[in-house]
């Protein structure tokens, strides 16, 4: 019987990671299925490396990739035969990816078992459209696979699942028998899938806790600690769930997994980037400058602007969305705003 083939669209920090747990690269733990797993990156750098040493030393360092693990610069071959096409590069560049992948598959394939589904990993909203990414992918894609287009999202901090430690996401589709189906190829022992049908709820709770997750990295960086940090989390989640049950989701969503979960997760976690700007702008550096001095992608800046103006939109006053927003346009004190915030 044949592998199942995945191509990974972004070989960055998630791609790569994905890459290693599919592809059964995490010493001592098996795949649990085999698997054909190559990564596509426009880096040619990237490429050659992983290629070369076995080593993405850009995104994810220190973490020797297994040489199952494929790499390619060319879009048609990775996506050549691929059952699973799993997207993770950034939000701002998707819809590019997504028109090429469209171009790539044309409309030549029947919609059947033997099918791509897409599965979108990366997490934000296109500015001035608003749309999710699985909505941006499915708009770009041939009508016939527009239907099979999911997205998963949850906490998984890359640096601790690509070192083996068990994670819990959600896998999200309007259709529950092929998320199941989905979850069956994708699943490992360590990296677990719960199917959810709130499509929306799943991809906005990935795309507004790093909004919020800027908050516990201005804590770091004012050196408060974890009671300030829990009472902000009070704050946090019913205004993050709010936000959301108005953009279409499920309440009940925001607080697991996809919501909380991943809230806990990137504001906590001394390996995420989002945490790790708030950090920066708690030192008053402009956010531009705070940007460039972090490696990889920090979309909660990018969150935060467009949830203010999806907030003014639906007319709701959040104040700790607001307080943050205040401290990345450096109008506000950051401490006096956290104090003023959790009173």
């Amino acid at each position: 019987m044949a592998s199942l083939k995945v191509a990974i669209l972004g070989a960055g920090n998630l791609g790569t990671t994905l890459g290693i747990v599919l592809a059964g690269g995490v010493p001592g733990i098996r795949a649990g299925k085999s698997r054909d797993v190559v990564a596509w990156t426009i880096e040619t750098d990237v490429a050659a490396e992983i290629r070369e040493r076995r080593l993405n030393t850009k995104y994810l360092p220190d973490v020797p990739l297994p040489r199952t693990l494929r790499v390619t610069t060319d879009l048609p071959e990775a996506l050549s035969g691929a059952g699973v096409i799993l997207v993770t590069v950034p939000s701002k560049v998707v819809r590019e990816v997504a028109r090429q992948v469209g171009r790539t598959l044309g409309d030549t394939r029947a919609v059947g078992s033997d099918a791509p589904v897409i599965v979108s990993a990366s997490k934000g909203l296109e500015p001035g459209t608003y749309l999710r990414m699985s909505e941006v992918l499915a708009s770009e894609i041939p009508p016939s696979l527009a239907t099979r287009v999911l997205a998963v999202s949850g906490p998984s901090i890359a640096h601790e699942l690509s070192r083996g430690m068990p994670t819990a996401v959600v896998l999200a589709c309007r259709d529950p028998r092929l998320a199941r189906a989905v979850r069956r190829d994708l699943q490992t022992p360590i990296l677990r899938m719960q199917v959810s049908r709130d499509v929306a709820g799943v991809e906005l709770g990935g795309v507004l806790k790093n909004a919020y997750a800027l908050a516990f990295g201005l804590c770091d960086g004012l050196g408060l600690g974890l009671n300030t940090k829990a009472a902000l989390l009070t704050r946090a989640l019913p205004e993050l769930a709010r936000l959301g049950v108005a953009l279409g989701g499920r309440r009940a969503t925001f607080y697991g997994l996809a919501g909380l979960g991943d809230l806990v997760g990137t504001g906590l976690s001394g390996h995420s980037r989002n945490r790790r700007m708030g950090e920066e702008l708690a030192r008053r550096r402009p956010a531009e400058e705070a940007l460039a001095s972090i490696p990889g992608v920090v979309e909660g800046i990018g969150s935060v602007r467009l949830a203010r103006e999806l907030a003014a939109r639906h007319r709701l006053r959040l104040p700790l969305l607001e307080g943050i927003a205040a401290v990345v346009d450096q109008s506000t004190d950051p401490l006096k705003t956290i104090v003023r915030l959790i009173a």
